[in-house]
């Protein structure tokens, strides 16, 4: 169970939006859903050599209210660092938290 004073750290919520750029055309983008308070842990972190590159991965656990508008799609900001959202669980409605895994350091 989680206390609501662990939830110490502000997170922005974001999905995919595209946005008419005026020639017929989108432009790809990101729409704020919410900013809440949030309890935000590391699970771990690996680094990947990829095109000559070293890129450095990070597993986040994110504690969140219940929400029922975060999907696989989203993203999180946080401290700004965008984090792809990879699980969101379906806990029903008489769960007052929900927790999110999140990926750092990866292409969206």
């Amino acid at each position: 169970m989680i206390g609501a004073g662990e939830l110490d750290q502000r997170i922005r919520i974001e999905r995919p939006d595209n946005t008419p750029n005026g020639r017929g055309g989108v432009v790809k983008g990101w729409a704020e859903v919410a900013t809440v308070w949030a309890r935000v842990r590391p699970v771990s972190g690996r680094e990947l050599a990829a095109s000559g590159q070293i890129e450095a991965a990070a597993v986040y656990r994110i504690a969140i209210r219940r929400r029922t508008d975060v999907t696989a799609g989203c993203r999180i900001v946080w401290q700004g660092k965008a984090m792809n959202v990879r699980f969101t669980p379906d806990t029903g409605s008489r769960t007052a938290f929900i927790f999110i895994d999140c990926e750092a350091g990866v292409p969206i």
